[in-house]
């Protein structure tokens, strides 16, 4: 009995720290990101290897980036939920988004806040800071995602 139980137990386990999937297609309203007023500030990079790069950090202190045609597109950030070990948030256009683990910050970058209510867009990917500083990022091709403290979406 007790084996049983224990073996229940376990099985729910596995299921609640599995890696969450991407869903095939963006939660409603991703659309509305487009209708946010462009920001005004410094959100490039003085590093040649970030040419064509936009970076941004959000009103809470998340560093974020947007390559360029569809390239990876991120946040050195994770919401509470995602697995643990991963530190990163990112899709691209031949990629559903999904958190990964990096041993560098591969997106911060010392750049202006992008204010809530305001979006960046660079070469076919949008991203916009939403109420309470949610993350969307619309990727070039169809993929992307939202990332909030307490919560994530993928696709």
């Amino acid at each position: 009995m007790r084996r049983a139980v224990f073996g229940i137990i376990a099985a729910c386990g596995l299921t609640l720290v599995g890696a969450p999937t991407a869903t095939a297609d963006p939660p409603p309203g991703v659309d509305a990101i487009r209708t946010y007023p462009l920001a005004r500030g410094n959100y490039s990079s003085p590093d040649p290897g970030d040419f064509y790069k936009v970076f941004f950090k959000t009103p809470d202190g998340r560093f974020c980036g947007i390559s360029p045609n569809g390239g990876d597109t991120g946040c050195d950030a994770v919401p509470i939920d995602a697995p643990g070990g991963t530190n990163e948030t990112v899709a691209a256009s031949s990629q559903p988004g999904q958190y990964q683990h990096s041993d560098t910050a591969r997106f911060t970058r010392v750049v202006d806040v992008l204010p809530e209510g305001h979006r960046l867009e660079n070469w076919g990917t949008t991203c916009a800071v939403g109420h309470q500083g949610t993350v969307t990022c619309d990727v070039a091709g169809g993929h992307g995602f939202v990332l909030a403290a307490t919560y994530g979406v993928l696709w």
